[in-house]
């Protein structure tokens, strides 16, 4: 493919960015992918967009030519959202073990163990955060755009208010649109938490999922 033998400028002097990095031995090929993730996600949290990351920076920041990214990723879209996958993961993970923690039989209090679990995250990694919420992302056809990452975290809330449903609570407003009000609204108060110079007391968030659910599921 000619594409992987140039990167994102169109020039084709992978050979002039070959550096000393010592190729890692046979079977190490995810080490050599997790580099190129770390790498990546770094200057991403630098630049703050897809269209300006730059594959030559990332190759260089590794030590590796621009198409030994190629082996890994087929396109840039595809390594950011490599990227944003880890830690899209991470918060799923979080917000499970916090929905575990809270009775079998309540399905609506496991997901408020789960909502007040994003906000934690999201406080005690801004960095990544940011990077997930923040990084601006080429557009892609649908079909392509529902494997996007943050589908793991819709599909884990609209599963959470089915349980709620099954369970007698009625979701107010578009079903649809339930797990995306949600997602927004957390995000919105963890934001303003952020940025606003009051006293950072996480009780305000744990006020505010409360009143969230009290707004959108009624018995």
């Amino acid at each position: 493919m000619a594409e992987m033998k140039r990167d994102e400028d169109g020039s084709a002097g992978a050979s002039a960015e070959r550096t000393a990095r010592v190729r890692n031995p046979r079977g190490q090929g995810e080490r050599l992918r997790e580099d190129i993730l770390r790498a990546a996600g770094g200057l991403l949290e630098q630049v703050g967009s897809e269209d300006a990351l730059s594959l030559r920076a990332v190759a260089r920041e590794v030590g590796i030519a621009t198409p030994s990214i190629y082996r890994h990723f087929s396109d840039k879209t595809e390594l950011v959202w490599a990227v944003l996958a880890e830690h899209y993961e991470r918060l799923a993970a979080s917000m499970a073990e916090a929905g575990a923690s809270a009775p079998a039989d309540d399905p609506l209090e496991r997901l408020r163990h789960q909502l007040r679990a994003y906000c934690r995250f999201a406080v005690a990694n801004p960095a990544k955060y940011r990077l997930m919420c923040e990084t601006w992302q080429t557009p892609v056809d649908e079909e392509r755009l529902h494997g996007h990452p943050a589908g793991l975290l819709l599909r884990g809330l609209s599963q959470a208010l089915t349980r709620c449903e099954e369970a007698g609570w009625r979701v107010r407003g578009t079903r649809s649109e339930a797990p995306y009000l949600l997602w927004c609204a957390l995000h919105g108060r963890v934001a303003l938490w952020q940025v606003m110079p009051r006293r950072k007391d996480t009780a305000r968030l744990d006020r505010f999922v409360d009143e969230l659910l009290g707004l959108l599921l009624e018995h």
